[in-house]
């Protein structure tokens, strides 16, 4: 594509769709540290019988597994086991008071996954979360994350997985790591579903997750710039052919 093509294309707002990521600088998810227990959406826990804003100071259990928390759903498997700083000696939430555990009860079912979509305009975006192993089976602690788009096609813009304690990965038991990856949008306004499994051994002793967030990538300083002056090339050759 010539200069002159570019120019009209940027003008028309084509190329322009490159400065959406920019235009909002942070895309939180919605309930990413797991404090929010203003909803009643996840009604009474489906092990212990506990309401979620309860488990953190009382009274009876500490943790309960839910087929819903504001934000979060269950995709597969028993359901979000949402544990507290009084669940284990070993380990407080990276954020707050509550975290997440995916190896949940019951046995038979415990390994699950849970999802939440986020509307993204085209941009590039970074996940970031914290993580945790339970104990120092490094095959009992996997976890899965994902972004894929939405239906029929469910492209997938990122997969990855992670296990621990693993002194390449820098990961230790009862300290939270932090992981980022990247991924891109190419579609304004797209629902996507973000998605935590657990992947270890099905076995009720699951690595942790807290503090899930999602920012927009920003775009280098002098690309705005670079662009402007691009479209104006394209209108000013415009002109000069006109006159012609």
């Amino acid at each position: 594509m010539g200069l002159k093509s570019l120019g009209a294309k940027c003008a028309a707002g084509v190329v322009c769709a490159f400065l959406a990521g920019a235009a909002s600088a942070s895309t939180v998810v919605f309930n990413g540290t797991f404090e929010d227990t203003s909803s009643s959406t996840p009604g009474a826990g489906l092990v212990n019988g506990q309401a979620i804003g309860d488990l953190a100071s009382g009274p009876g259990r500490s943790w309960d597994v839910f087929t819903s928390i504001p934000g979060w759903t269950t995709d597969s498997g028993a359901g979000i086991e949402v544990q507290t700083n009084r669940t284990l000696s070993s380990i407080d939430a990276h954020s707050g008071q509550h975290y997440i555990e995916l190896d949940s009860h019951p046995k038979a079912t415990s390994n699950s996954s849970m999802v939440q979509t986020i509307m993204l305009g085209i941009g590039t975006y970074k996940l970031s979360f914290w993580y945790s192993p339970r104990n120092g089976d490094a095959g009992s602690n996997g976890i899965e994350y994902s972004v894929t788009g939405a239906a029929p096609n469910n492209n997938v813009l990122l997969l990855n997985g992670l296990t621990g304690p693993s002194a390449a990965n820098g990961t230790s038991v009862g300290n939270w790591t932090q992981f980022t990856s990247r991924f891109t949008v190419a579609t304004g306004d797209s629902p996507v579903h973000l998605k935590f499994e657990a992947t270890g051994k099905a076995n009720t002793l699951g690595g942790f997750v807290d503090s899930v967030s999602i920012s927009a990538v920003p775009v280098p300083a002098g690309l705005p710039m670079l662009l402007s002056a691009v479209a104006g090339f394209g209108y000013v050759a415009r002109r000069r052919t006109r006159k012609a």
